[in-house]
């Protein structure tokens, strides 16, 4: 093979030896693998950074394989190789969820290689950067409004209502009929009703006895991107549904279904994310930050009240 047409053999990763905090993330090289059937090799040029990155680091969730670890559970890049029977073309400009607890590893790294059906096209008027915070987050809406499988009329409260992820799912709700109650700081409840909340209640104590006052009782269920837990769980109705993210499966004597998102079901179910494809939410600011300043990156996500995206820039 020629020189200029080699394929890489190693390429630039973001990983850690040992969990801990943001400074044992360190640049390195690992290899590079060739595509196999019915999957690709994605030149990556933006991995997202998100709260489960933070969580693989620390050793909460798990990661496959020795170390070095990489993490990160979002991309977007080129398509520079394809394998056998690969739907995708060299060129093809694609977004994808990564699983670093599987062989293909995670995000943070400039080459990956990932089965066909883990990605979504990505439109030429979005930029890859963009792109790359959509996966995590519209599988984490596309699979809460599985769970809640409401009929158009119900009323839900959505906690978190300002962030990057309820700018998915709160359009998805209203387009569904819900009527949505989201929960924010004072100064965010112009932007949630703008997202299609019917109304807002201010975050803060006593939530669930102020979304029954507000409701005028119970509602059929909650959504809890803002990771409040039992906090909300009195404010739905007995055999109602409470979403919850992290995995928190409720108190037993809680009279409501209690249901963890489990993302991670979504991988091979990428080419869903192209019906968000025009959303607003997807052309939101990005912060930008160089591989050797992926430390910075995870500090800033666990700064809170982001209202941009983050991701590490691989171009």
């Amino acid at each position: 093979m020629h020189p200029e047409t080699a394929s890489p053999t190693t390429g630039l990763a973001v990983a850690f030896t040992q969990p801990g905090g943001p400074d044992v993330l360190h640049v390195t090289r690992v290899p590079v693998a060739e595509p196999g059937p019915g999957e690709v090799r994605v030149r990556v040029e933006a991995a997202a950074v998100h709260p489960s990155d933070i969580a693989i680091r620390a050793g909460m969730m798990p990661i496959a394989g020795p170390p070095p670890h990489v993490p990160g559970m979002a991309y977007a890049g080129v398509v520079e190789a394809t394998g056998t029977g690969s739907a995708w073309r060299t060129g093809d400009r694609v977004m994808g969820m990564a699983l670093p607890s599987s062989p293909y590893g995670g995000a943070y790294r400039e080459r990956i290689v990932a089965p066909d059906d883990t990605l979504a096209a990505v439109p030429d008027h979005i930029r890859l950067d963009q792109a790359a915070t959509l996966p995590m987050n519209g599988h984490t809406a596309i699979q809460a409004m599985r769970v809640l499988d409401l009929a158009a009329g119900s009323t839900i409260v959505v906690t978190g209502a300002a962030g990057a992820l309820a700018a998915i799912l709160l359009p998805l709700a209203a387009a569904a009929g819900l009527r949505v109650i989201g929960v924010c700081a004072d100064d965010d409840h112009d932007t949630v009703l703008q997202r299609g909340a019917t109304s807002v209640v201010t975050r803060g104590d006593d939530l669930a006895a102020r979304v029954l006052s507000h409701a005028g009782g119970p509602v059929d269920a909650a959504v809890d991107l803002a990771v409040v837990d039992e906090a909300i769980v009195p404010a739905v109705r007995p055999g109602g549904v409470v979403v919850t993210l992290r995995g928190w499966a409720g108190a037993e004597d809680s009279g409501a279904r209690i249901v963890p998102v489990m993302v991670p079901r979504e991988w091979r179910a990428g080419r869903q994310l192209e019906m968000l494809a025009d959303a607003p939410y997807i052309t939101r600011p990005v912060e930008t930050f160089a591989p050797h300043r992926a430390a910075q990156a995870h500090a800033r996500i666990q700064s809170g009240r982001l209202r941009s995206g983050v991701v590490i820039d691989f171009r």
